[in-house]
């Protein structure tokens, strides 16, 4: 494991936003990976020093947030659309074994998705940094969550979720 964020620091510093792109995509697919690890180290290295609070917050903005949650994005992309399409086959064969059926499913997707509090769940859950994303993600895929909703609430966490990690970072 330390090897792994040795690596991660040292992509930082030599790719700067790149690293936070392709970080953001292998993170949301190598669980192991702590995804805090790859916008903080952003922060702390790619943000200026002694500059002013909201020229702080653009940098993360450009240099970490962006292109960290827009990697997430497709990497989410990746659970997202296998639980959403191999779920079913999924439970159908192995549900019984551990108590769940599709029908258990659908009665849950459809009660889930009857308020806008269920997008804000969603959101509030991303931008939570102990919560893996890549599990909100099968979640929302698993109950079959419409992609047109998924994405836009994702890319909106993942940004909010990424300033503030990365703000963090830059305080280190």
């Amino acid at each position: 494991m330390t090897q792994i964020l040795q690596m991660i620091l040292d992509l930082v510093k030599t790719h700067g936003p790149l690293s936070m792109f392709l970080g953001g995509i292998i993170e949301q697919i190598i669980v192991p990976i702590p995804s805090p690890i790859i916008t903080m180290s952003g922060g702390a290295f790619l943000v200026t020093r002694n500059i002013p609070f909201f020229q702080a917050i653009w940098e993360i903005i450009c240099k970490v947030s962006l292109p960290y949650s827009i990697g997430a994005v497709i990497g989410t992309s990746m659970v997202f659309l296998i639980a959403y399409y191999g779920g079913r086959p999924l439970i159908d064969k192995f549900g019984k074994y551990i108590g769940i059926s599709w029908t258990l499913i659908e009665k849950i997707r459809t009660d889930f998705q009857k308020s806008i509090s269920d997008e804000l769940f969603i959101f509030i859950a991303v931008i939570i940094p102990v919560v893996p994303v890549s599990l909100i993600s099968g979640f929302c895929g698993g109950f079959r969550f419409k992609p047109q909703k998924f994405y836009p609430i994702m890319l909106l966490a993942l940004i909010f979720r990424s300033i503030i990690l990365g703000f963090i970072g830059f305080q280190m």
